[in-house]
This record gives C-alpha cells, structure tokens and sequence, in this order.
C-alpha cells in the first residue's frame, strides 16, 4: 500500500513537473514569435520614415520633454548608467567569475560572455544596417554618440540582466522569493529602456526594437543553458524543471 502511494505522489510530482517545464517551452516559444513580429513591425515604420522620427516618437518625445520633474531626471540619469555598456560588461564578468567557483550557478561562466557577445554583434549589426540618427528636437540631458536605432541600453539590459535574474532563481527559495526576483528583473529592464527617450537620446521605436530583438538572443541563451547543462555537467545544473521521460523512453536509454 505504502509503495502505491509513493508511486502516486511520484507520478503526480512527474506530471507537474512536466506541465511547468511544457508551460515555460510554449510561453517562451509565443513571445519569442511575438517579440520577432513587433521587432519586424517597428523595423518596417522606421524604414518607411525614412529613418526619421514616426508620429508615435515625436508624441512621446514632445510629451516626455514638456513633463519632466527634477527627480525623475535624476533617476532616469541612474538608470542610463546602470545600463552603459561598461556597467552590463562589469555585471556580467562579475557573473561569470561567480560561476567559476559556484556550482549552483556555473552555467553563468559562459552564458554571460556568450549573451554579450551576441548582443554587441546585434546591436552594431543592426545599427550599420539603419544609421538611424539621433534625436534632435530638444536638447539632450545626456551626451551619447553613435546610431540610435536600435536602443543599445534596452536590448543588452534585457539579455544580461535577464540572465542574471534568471540565475537569481536558482538561488532563491519560496514562490514569493521567485517572484520577487521576475519582478525586479522586469522593472529594471522597462525602467532602463523608458529612460532613453526621457533624457531624449533614443526614439521610443529604438527601445521598442531593442527590447524585441534582445528578448529572443536572451531566451536562446537560456536554452542553450538548459540543453546543454542536462548532457554536461561542467556546464552548470538545471533551472527550469525537467521533463520527466516516458517509460518507453526510459526503457529504451536505460534512465529513469
């Protein structure tokens, strides 16, 4: 009798393990679709300007210049270096060496420098290809050079940061603990990007098309963690839950 139960409870945690592992899979799958549909999208109304500003930019910019106040300037110049590249490089070496003497984290080692890589060859790729200039209604509150489309900030805060919070969760315990984590995560990553248009050195289109292309290079990277940590164990331990095998399969390989 006792071994039925356990053989119950265990089939049930199985079932629930693989209904949030096919969960996380099928969300993962829709937004990556949707970020690449918007991506696409914004790709098209910034083109056929022309590589000038849209209606949507210039109602939000002119919006944004005529209501600023003091202390959100001041936290929207925090937010702009908390998403410099030097920053995020900082962050994610910090990562990185982290996961060479954590274990629990040691998928960080080499998803973090990947995820930069990845993201610099994105932005500087997209931006060769638009050269997009910069705003230029009202004065700057902050210098920046180069292109602006599409927003830099926005797209490697979200694969970076991303990353990190992602490698957060397997270091918290509780649901209200992992939800803080998802939350924190988001808000830094959305605060970072409303900031660029706020100091009026990114069109809001450029933040769109930063977050819409940095969210699918980000989910990919957790992906390759999660194939890659289940075959290798050097390459860290698993975050998301497992897909428990069928018996057929579990006969065929010999692996429960």
């Amino acid at each position: 009798m006792e071994t039925k139960r356990t053989s119950s409870r265990q089939a049930e945690a199985n079932a629930q393990a693989a209904g949030i592992a096919t969960g996380h899979i099928l969300l993962g799958l829709a937004l990556s679709l949707l970020s690449v549909g918007v991506f696409a999208l914004v790709w098209e109304q910034v083109e056929d300007k022309s590589h000038l500003a849209t209606g949507f930019d210039r109602a939000v910019l002119f919006w944004l210049w005529h209501h600023r106040v003091p202390w959100i300037t001041t936290v929207a110049t925090g937010l702009a270096w908390m998403g410099s590249p030097p920053v995020i490089v900082s962050m994610a070496v910090i990562g990185a060496l982290l996961g060479l003497f954590w274990q629990r984290v040691r998928g960080a080692a080499w998803t973090l420098p990947l995820a930069v890589l990845g993201a610099g060859v994105i932005i500087q790729g997209i931006k060769m290809e638009f050269r997009r200039p910069r705003p230029t209604f009202f004065q700057p509150l902050l210098h920046e050079t180069g292109y602006s489309f599409p927003s830099g900030h926005s797209l490697i805060a979200i694969v970076v940061y991303g990353l990190l919070g992602y490698f957060a969760l397997h270091l918290v315990k509780g649901h209200a603990a992992r939800l803080a984590v998802r939350a924190v995560t988001v808000l830094l990553v959305i605060a970072i990007g409303v900031s660029r248009p706020y100091v009026q050195v990114h069109y809001p289109t450029d933040v769109l098309a930063g977050w819409t292309a940095g969210f699918p290079w980000l989910l990919t990277c957790i992906w390759l963690h999660e194939v890659l940590s289940r075959h290798f164990h050097k390459a860290g331990e698993p975050i998301l839950p497992d897909v428990p095998k069928s018996p057929i399969a579990a006969a065929v390989t010999g692996k429960k």
